[in-house]
C-alpha cells in the first residue's frame, strides 16, 4: 500500500493537469474570440508554472504562427529548445515544429548544441537529412539518411519523401510496402506508396487508387438563406491574421479548435447533413477488399475526427497535401466567388496531385469544380491540394473521418 503523502501527492499533481488543461481551452477559446493578446498571455502564464509542458509549448506556437509574426513563433520555439537543457521530449517536439514549418536553417543551426546536450540521438539524424533533403540539397540527405538508418534500423517515411523526390520509386515503393505489411492502416505511408506506384507504372496504383467510387461530391439539400448564416457564422470564427504553420493553406486563415464541438445551430445543422452524405458514401463504396486501406475498414459506424474552416481570400490556395491521421477526407464549399475573369480550372479541387516540392511531374488524377453547397469526400491518403483563383472568398468546411470502433 503507498503510504497517504505519495497518493495525496499524485492526486494533487493530477488535479493540478486538469485545471491547467482547462485553462489552455480557455485560453483557445479567447484566441478564437479575438483576444489574441489575453490568450497569448494567459499560455504565457501557464507555462511559466509548467515549464516542461510539451502541449502547452506547441499551442502557444501554433497560435504565434497565426499572428502573422514568423519571427515570434521562431523565436519561442529557438527559445523553449535552448531553455529545456536536458529536456530531450521538450526539445524535439519544438525542433520537429520548426522543421514542420521549413525552418530548416534553423533546425540545423540548432543541432549542434542538442547533440552536445543530449549525445548523437537518432532522431537529431533524421533532422538533419530532412532538412538537407526539404532544401535541395539532395546528395547530402542521401548520406543522412544511409547514416540515419545504419544508426537506427529504422525505417523512415521521411526518407520515402526523399527517394520519391529523387526519382528512385523503387526503393520508395520496396520500402513503403514493407512498411504497409506492418502497418496496413498508415495512410500517409498508403500515400507515398500510390505515388511510388504512379511513377513506375506498378498496376497495383489501379487497385489502390483508379476507382470511380472512391472520389465522390455530393450536393447537399441547404437553402441559401442556411449558408448564408453558415458563412457568417463561420466568418466570426475567422479571428486569425494568418494560416497556421503546419497547414496546407496559402492566402488565407483557418479556425482554431474542432468545430464540430461548438453548439452553433448553424454548425450543427450542416453537420447533420455531412453525416448522411459520409453514410451514403460509404453505402456506395465497392465490395470490401481486406488489404486496401480504406475498402477493407469496417463501414457499419464512423465518427468525426477532426473539423475545421478554411478562408482563402484573392489568389489563395491549398498545397497538395494528403492527412494520415483521417480514412476519409472532405471538402465543402460555403462560399466561392462567381467571377467570369476565372477561366480554366482555377480554384478546382485537385486529386491525386503530389506537391510540387517533391519533382514528379505528375499530373492530377481527377478535378472537382468548386460550387457553393457541394461536399467532396475521398480517402484520406490521396494527395489534394487546389489551384489558385484569381479574386474573392473561397470558404470551404473540412473534416477528417474514421471508420469502425
Amino acid at each position: 500500500m503507498r503510504p497517504p503523502d505519495v497518493v495525496d501527492g499524485a492526486l494533487g499533481a493530477f488535479a493540478d493537469e486538469v485545471v491547467r488543461d482547462q485553462q489552455l481551452i480557455d485560453a483557445v477559446r479567447l484566441f478564437e474570440q479575438g483576444e489574441e493578446d489575453r490568450a497569448l498571455g494567459a499560455i504565457a502564464d501557464l507555462l511559466e508554472n509548467f515549464p516542461n509542458w510539451v502541449d502547452g509549448h506547441l499551442v502557444m506556437a501554433q497560435l504565434l504562427s497565426q499572428t502573422g509574426s514568423v519571427a515570434h513563433f521562431e523565436q519561442f520555439l529557438v527559445g523553449t529548445i535552448r531553455d529545456a537543457g536536458s529536456d530531450l521530449a521538450l526539445a524535439i517536439a519544438c525542433l520537429r515544429q520548426l522543421s514542420d514549418a521549413g525552418r530548416h536553417a534553423t533546425v540545423e543551426a540548432l543541432l549542434p548544441d542538442m547533440r552536445r546536450n543530449a549525445g548523437d540521438h537518432l532522431f537529431f539524424s533524421l533532422m538533419e537529412a530532412i532538412s538537407a533533403s526539404e532544401t535541395g540539397d539532395l546528395a547530402r540527405a542521401d548520406r543522412l539518411f544511409a547514416q540515419a538508418a545504419k544508426q537506427g534500423g529504422l525505417l523512415s517515411l521521411p526518407h520515402v519523401r526523399h527517394l520519391i523526390r529523387t526519382g528512385d520509386a523503387t526503393q520508395a515503393a520496396t520500402l513503403t510496402e514493407a512498411f504497409v505489411s506492418t502497418q496496413p492502416h498508415h495512410q500517409g505511408a498508403w500515400g507515398l506508396l500510390a505515388t511510388a506506384w504512379r511513377m513506375t507504372g506498378d498496376s497495383r496504383h489501379a487497385w489502390l487508387v483508379e476507382r470511380p467510387e472512391l472520389v465522390r461530391t455530393f450536393d447537399l439539400d441547404v437553402s441559401a438563406e442556411a449558408m448564408a448564416a453558415l458563412a457568417g457564422r463561420l466568418r466570426s470564427l475567422h479571428v486569425a491574421r494568418f494560416h497556421p504553420f503546419d497547414q496546407s493553406l496559402r492566402g488565407g486563415t483557418q479556425t482554431a479548435g474542432r468545430i464540430f464541438r461548438r453548439s452553433d445551430p448553424e454548425i450543427r445543422m450542416i453537420q447533420e447533413k455531412f453525416r448522411q452524405a459520409v453514410r451514403d458514401y460509404l453505402d456506395m463504396l465497392p465490395p470490401v477488399d481486406a488489404r486496401h486501406p480504406l475498402l477493407g475498414q469496417d463501414r457499419s459506424r464512423f465518427r468525426f475526427t477532426d473539423s475545421w474552416s478554411v478562408r482563402l481570400v484573392d489568389g489563395g490556395y491549398h498545397v497538395s497535401h494528403f492527412h494520415p491521421q483521417g480514412t476519409l477526407s472532405s471538402a465543402f464549399y460555403v462560399t466561392y466567388p462567381q467571377d467570369p475573369r476565372q477561366t480554366g480550372h482555377s480554384g478546382w479541387l485537385t486529386i491525386g496531385e503530389p506537391p510540387e516540392c517533391l519533382n514528379t511531374g505528375l499530373p492530377p488524377l481527377q478535378m472537382v469544380e468548386p460550387k457553393v453547397g457541394r461536399l467532396a469526400l475521398f480517402p484520406s491518403f490521396l494527395w489534394h491540394g487546389t489551384r489558385p483563383f484569381p479574386k474573392g472568398e473561397r470558404m470551404t468546411v473540412a473534416f477528417d473521418t474514421v471508420l469502425g470502433d
